[in-house]
């Protein structure tokens, strides 16, 4: 079972604010799953991000969270809220890993984030080290668990991606995957 996600209020939480939930650990600070490839959690310090060499952010955080005024001046940054539930929205979640896939491929750096650190960001950070490396999904999924602790805990998210084939190897109708 997954945990709740954060009660929405009238006003929007930024993704510098840390989030607390009864029974759930904090956010582990950003995670190296790649060369130039972290995966995070709110909260995020921008300061590190620029320090880094980080230029772009991907926040998957939820839809009332947006990063501070100004945090991202001169940095790409990609806002696209996913849920931590029980289905997968493939075409979206594919369509992401291949942009940042895409971007670590042109030298880009890149921060992807959601609320904890865990699912949401796990999910496609893991699609990003399956296309970035060519491996299963269950081997994308054992590389990017090995370095950020608690990951992919949703076991819908799991399952799903443990049965992904490695790019371009054929799905069970014959198609690419």
């Amino acid at each position: 079972m997954t945990p709740p996600a954060p009660s929405a209020t009238s006003d929007a939480s930024t993704t510098a604010d840390a989030v607390h939930l009864d029974g759930v650990r904090p956010a582990d600070p950003p995670t190296l799953l790649l060369p130039g490839f972290w995966q995070g959690g709110c909260p995020v310090d921008f300061r590190w991000v620029r320090e880094t060499g980080v230029d772009v952010v991907v926040d998957l955080a939820d839809a009332g969270t947006y990063a501070p005024d100004g945090a991202t001046d001169g940095l790409a940054y990609v806002k696209c809220a996913l849920v931590d539930g029980d289905d997968v929205d493939v075409p979206l979640v594919t369509g992401l890993a291949s942009l940042v896939a895409g971007l670590l491929r042109e030298g880009r750096a890149v921060l992807l984030h959601c609320t904890f650190g865990r699912n949401r960001s796990g999910l496609v950070a893991t699609l990003v080290v399956r296309e970035a490396l060519g491996l299963t999904g269950a081997e994308a999924l054992a590389h990017v668990q090995s370095r950020r602790r608690e990951t992919v805990n949703n076991a819908a998210f799991a399952d799903w991606l443990r049965a992904l084939p490695a790019p371009g190897a054929t799905a069970g109708a014959g198609r690419p995957v």
